[in-house]
């Protein structure tokens, strides 16, 4: 089996290249974005070829990505052939260079040729009369170039029945439904495979080329996605790398709780409203919490790992039952006095709610239910402390300390947040209010991230 490298910082245009390029050529995709990684890959895998980006943005700095390839490929005497994407130049090696947009075919050809692939390996590699692609795709699309299918079953045969006739408007409710019945995959007839696939990859490079000649990182031209500004994103401090890593966080855990029903409608409700103060208060809870996650004594490796499914989890969980941006902006028992009585009643008990039914779901990270009890500093979830105490999980005292924070950034615009005045004013406010010292470690950590 063929063994392809691809090393590109955005993900859609990562998943689209591996899609295709593991049907077309039965081949084993492997990716990344980190130089380091790539070059261990490079030494424990020994991929056939090399796909790769000239230049992005990692964590804010440009990175000459296919300049590092090459030149770690001259150091180890590699002779693995390279594919660049976008214009590139260097005095020696076996590589080939294709435009910032370019056509799939294009880069098919290219594969063909430094792998010397011979016609009749090419006819080994048929593809199916009918070619799977991610539901996920059709969200993107305002019409179809052809038409597209869905697969049926049954225990002697399969047959694809049209569901989008070429040229007609997608329904992005019809589409909803389908992926809400565990529908995974849309099918197209081999002969349009290229060219639907074209269609999606254009969009995807047309923002890298935006973005490149804007300054701006990709993150930013896509923010719209969730709703979350790159300005608020830099004024917590949180890395590009970090939002990649929490977007596949927040996306595993979604996965693992389908079948769930009442777990599942309740975080349902949550991620499809990605403009809703709840969601940008719960991403912003993840992101913030993943990027402090190794300067705390946390473990390292696997173990970290568990740590930060478990505070992916506790951020999109912990107020689960509260809807009402005036509710999740209630943060002492003198506030609850102000509500109504069943309101008040609900603010009071959320907590331990929310507790109680991550213990129902059988895959809840460890210890998630205990973090949920104590995320208002109590230990019966019931109610708000009045007095901030260590006695509690010191993860739960981060997670006080993070939800406090992202509650004040919130309270100001995304151009506010520009200003250093304003957040230098923030964190008055938090270590006015986190004294004890286990707390206010946080709060020095979370001002290095923002003011530096």
């Amino acid at each position: 089996m063929l063994k392809l490298l691809l090393i590109e910082s955005d993900e859609r245009v990562l998943s689209l290249l591996g899609n295709a390029l593991s049907t077309d050529f039965d081949a084993k995709i492997l990716s990344t974005f980190m130089a380091f990684d790539a070059k261990e890959l490079i030494a424990h895998e020994r991929p056939d070829l090399i796909i790769v980006r000239n230049q992005y943005k990692v964590d804010d700095e440009k990175v000459e990505m296919a300049n590092i390839i090459m030149n770690h490929l001259y150091d180890i005497h590699s002779k693995i052939p390279v594919v660049v994407l976008g214009d590139f130049e260097f005095p020696s090696g076996n590589f080939e260079v294709l435009p910032d947009r370019f056509r799939i075919e294009e880069l098919k050809r290219l594969i063909i040729k430094l792998l010397k692939i011979t016609p009749e390996q090419l006819r080994q590699l048929k593809l199916p009369d009918y070619v799977p692609l991610a539901i996920q795709n059709f969200y993107l699309m305002e019409s179809t170039s052809c038409d597209i299918y869905i697969k049926l079953e049954t225990k002697t045969q399969e047959k694809f029945i049209k569901r989008i006739n070429k040229g007609d408007t997608i329904d992005k409710a019809a589409v909803q439904k389908y992926e809400d019945n565990n529908v995974q995959n849309f099918y197209i007839k081999k002969d349009d495979h290229n060219q639907l696939l074209n269609q999606l990859l254009q969009q995807s490079l047309e923002k890298i080329v935006k973005s490149a000649k804007s300054g701006k990182g990709v993150h930013e031209i896509n923010s719209d996605t969730y709703s979350i500004s790159q300005n608020l994103i830099d004024a917590v401090g949180v890395t590009e790398h970090t939002v990649r890593l929490s977007n596949l966080a927040i996306a595993v855990m979604a996965k693992s709780i389908e079948g769930h029903s009442e777990v599942s409608s309740l975080i349902k409700d949550i991620l499809e409203n990605k403009g809703s103060y709840a969601y940008k208060r719960n991403y912003l809870i993840c992101a913030v919490c993943r990027e402090i996650a190794p300067l705390m004594e946390w473990g390292v490796g696997d173990q970290l790992n568990l740590q930060l499914e478990k505070l992916t989890f506790v951020s999109f969980f912990h107020d689960i039952y509260l809807r009402s941006e005036s509710h999740l902006k209630v943060f002492s028992n003198d506030e609850v006095k102000n509500l109504d009585l069943e309101a008040g009643d609900l603010v009071l008990n959320h907590a331990n709610m929310a507790s109680n039914l991550v213990q129902s779901f059988p895959k809840t990270p460890v210890g998630a239910d205990i973090l949920i009890k104590q995320h208002h500093g109590t230990t019966t979830g019931v109610g708000f402390v009045e007095n901030y105490s260590a006695s509690i999980s010191p993860m739960a005292i981060a997670f006080i300390v993070v939800e406090k924070y992202v509650s004040y950034i919130l309270n100001y615009s995304s151009n506010d947040l520009e200003d250093l005045i304003n957040r230098k004013a923030i964190f008055h406010s938090l270590y006015e209010e986190f004294k004890l010292p286990s707390y206010k470690k946080i709060v020095d950590i979370l001002n290095k991230l923002s003011i530096t």
